[in-house]
């Protein structure tokens, strides 16, 4: 694909507390990527969308949404968790 990345993760590490959810993450995603998240519970899946969205923050690693970080992009992105 060319051009910018809609999502970018680098080396992204997330912890609960002393709990590693995500280690070493990254992956670039382009515009008309299809892209499925698997894994089992508590897997980290929930937690890099969360990261993807700026609504939690990498404990190492950098996150990027339309080139930005993700928290100057709320407003072109939209969620709804499956639960609320």
């Amino acid at each position: 694909m060319s051009g910018e990345p809609v999502v970018t993760l680098r080396d992204v590490d997330f912890n609960y507390g002393r709990t590693r959810v995500l280690a070493g993450v990254s992956c670039k995603v382009h515009a008309g990527d299809f892209v499925s998240i698997i894994g089992p519970n508590g897997g980290g899946k929930s937690t890099l969308l969360r990261l993807m969205l700026g609504l939690a923050a990498p404990g190492r690693g950098e996150v990027r949404l339309l080139g930005r970080a993700p928290r100057e992009t709320h407003l072109r992105v939209g969620y709804m968790p499956q639960h609320l």
